[in-house]
């Protein structure tokens, strides 16, 4: 008896109210580095030569004498520069007007955009500076301390301990920002020293939260993104994917905001060439090929304005 097939009656489409996709949920580099809109591409930055300020000069004074007098130097050495990162997502008039729900093709090139922006800065970070070359201070695991990840024999509570009183002794404040890698986090959080603090109080799971506030700090922040080295082309389960942040720490001084006179480890610099800005979309239309860019632009420069306001701590765990 002839019926009709489900294929017959019945064309697959494309669902509406769900998409699988892929983003990295959080970058940490604008939180790590303090931004600092400024008005020029490149400026200097005024810094204090930190001597002076410690050394004790004030004497006792004789009536009719003057007073001891000294002084203070400054160095106008340091300098920014914001250099331009930009990414374009391409729409060609056809592909834009074949879009079924739910892709939309404007919506998801500006969010395609703005994201490979956030990553280069978050990459830039993390190259540049979760390393031991910028810092004063570099303590190594397995050297300095036992790894957080060897639970019978760390200490993470009288290593970090120390290590605020190392950069308090740079800086007289103390850092007040721990940076950790994801998979330092991950071993952190269950390790027994910091649960037996919190299990007659808590219900024995350690939060970000909860971490800061036993190292006496202001706020931990952990880096979770992703990325790939993997040629585009290559077949996606051939892909490799590694942690943007690796297994280590940084500990530093980050003020409230920016400041002056103030012993801050870095700040990232932002060009406000369009006000009010970290980053800005530009559409371009290129008529003769019938195709809009969605391009994004910033204008930044991640810098370290006071190395001993920072410490590396390589190798945090195995």
């Amino acid at each position: 008896m002839a019926m009709p097939t489900a294929s017959d009656v019945h064309v697959d489409g494309l669902l509406t109210n769900i998409s699988i996709g892929y983003v990295n949920k959080s970058y940490i580099a604008d939180q790590v580095f303090g931004i600092v809109p400024v008005q020029r591409q490149s400026d200097i930055i005024p810094q204090y030569d930190k001597s002076h300020w410690f050394r004790n000069l004030a004497k006792l004074r004789a009536p009719a004498t003057k007073s001891e007098r000294s002084g203070y130097k400054v160095t106008n050495t340091a300098k920014y520069f914001c250099d331009r990162y930009s990414f374009g997502f391409e729409i060609p008039d056809d592909v834009r007007a074949n879009a079924d729900a739910p892709y939309n093709m404007d919506r998801d090139g500006v969010a395609f955009a703005t994201d490979k922006i956030q990553m280069a800065r978050e990459q830039k970070f993390a190259t540049d500076f979760f390393v031991t070359t910028p810092w004063t201070t570099t303590v190594t695991g397995g050297t300095d301390f036992t790894q957080w990840s060897d639970y019978g024999a760390s200490d993470p509570l009288g290593d970090m301990e120390t290590n605020k009183e190392t950069v308090e002794g740079l800086i007289a404040d103390s850092p007040n920002v721990l940076v950790l890698g994801r998979q330092v986090w991950s071993k952190l959080k269950w390790h027994p020293d910091l649960i037996d603090t919190i299990k007659y109080t808590q219900r024995a799971q350690m939060t970000i939260d909860l971490a800061a506030a036993l190292f006496e700090l202001e706020s931990i922040l952990v880096g979770k993104a992703l990325t790939t080295a993997t040629a585009e082309g290559t077949a996606e389960g051939s892909v490799v994917y590694s942690r943007i942040f690796g297994k280590h720490g940084l500990l530093l001084y980050r003020p409230p905001s920016p400041g002056l006179m103030t012993p801050a480890a870095g700040y990232t610099f932002v060009w406000q060439r369009v006000p009010s800005a970290i980053q800005y979309i530009k559409r371009i239309r290129d008529e003769e090929r019938e195709v809009d860019i969605i391009e994004a632009n910033s204008f930044f420069d991640q810098k370290v304005t006071a190395a001993d306001s920072g410490l590396f701590i390589s190798g945090a765990t195995a």
